[in-house]
């Protein structure tokens, strides 16, 4: 059999020219198209409205003399920055 695209002698078994790379049967599947995804807002802001009323009850607690563990406040502060992380790359 000969190539379509560069007329060399190939195998009658082979699926691409060795010489050029073209196929020579047509595929059997065909690729999908797949459409862009939507990037979905809400998500973040919501987050960041939850994030910041758990900041202001423990604010609240703080400034009514209750004290709060600092475990606390360092996992409040972990969560803050993948907050900002999370809205910046979103």
């Amino acid at each position: 059999m000969q190539c379509k695209n560069c007329q060399t002698e190939i195998d009658d078994k082979a699926l691409i020219c060795f010489r050029c790379g073209v196929a020579t049967v047509e595929p059997v599947r065909r690729q999908v198209e797949v459409a862009p995804r939507r990037a979905r807002k809400t998500k973040p802001f919501l987050l960041a409205a939850v994030f910041f009323a758990v900041v202001g009850v423990f604010l609240t607690r703080a400034s009514e003399a209750q004290s709060t563990s600092p475990t606390v406040w360092l996992i409040l502060g972990v969560a803050g920055v993948l907050l900002v992380y999370r809205l910046r790359f979103w």
